[in-house]
């Protein structure tokens, strides 16, 4: 039987498309502050790639909340 708490615990496509694209800028010179680099973080309660010196995120990722039926 599928559950809601189960399919919550396995990695989606998203998920993996997410994570590519934070590990494809984390390393990267900041463009904000040419000092830093990008490395991933939160930033504002979500996932973030931001700069190590000067704080500017470059990417946040988040979800939209689900709909739930009534």
């Amino acid at each position: 039987m599928w559950s809601d708490d189960m399919a919550s615990s396995q990695p989606s496509r998203s998920d993996e498309s997410e994570g590519q694209l934070l590990s494809l800028l984390e390393g990267r010179t900041c463009p904000a502050c040419s000092d830093g680099e990008l490395e991933r973080g939160v930033y504002k309660d979500k996932r973030a790639v931001v700069c190590d010196t000067c704080g500017t995120p470059r990417v946040q990722v988040w979800h939209p909340a689900p709909v739930r039926s009534s």
